[in-house]
């Protein structure tokens, strides 16, 4: 397993502005550097033109952030950028390219952000 480095940058996509400040300060906590909190598709779409993200925490809670076409969107041409989705409904974590994580923990998250397979 190859690690990402422990301040990698991350990407908060969700329009619930609880859902993100939680996650914000979960992963400031962890000295992972958050670069911006969006809450549409759109606005993560034009965030990623001018930063550079190695990891994306979207809320699939958000019915408009579920489409198929989301991950297309957000990894783009950067295929090693980690898009999680996150849902507190079932406490559940889905990572691209990955299987789904049940009863998730603060730590599965930070797992989820600084390592690649």
């Amino acid at each position: 397993m190859e690690s990402i480095d422990k301040n990698c940058r991350v990407l908060i996509v969700s329009s619930h502005a609880l859902f993100a400040e939680a996650i914000f300060r979960l992963l400031q906590e962890q000295e992972i550097e958050v670069v911006a909190k969006v809450g549409t598709l759109a606005e993560a779409e034009t965030a990623l033109q001018t930063l550079t993200v190695e990891a994306i925490v979207v809320d699939y809670d958000d019915p408009h952030l579920r489409d198929s076409e989301v991950v297309a969107h957000l990894v783009g041409d950067d295929e090693e950028r980690q898009v999680i989705f996150l849902t507190l409904a079932g406490n559940q974590m889905i990572v691209h390219h990955r299987e789904k994580v049940k009863n998730v923990t603060p730590a599965d998250l930070i797992n989820a952000i600084r390592f690649i397979k």
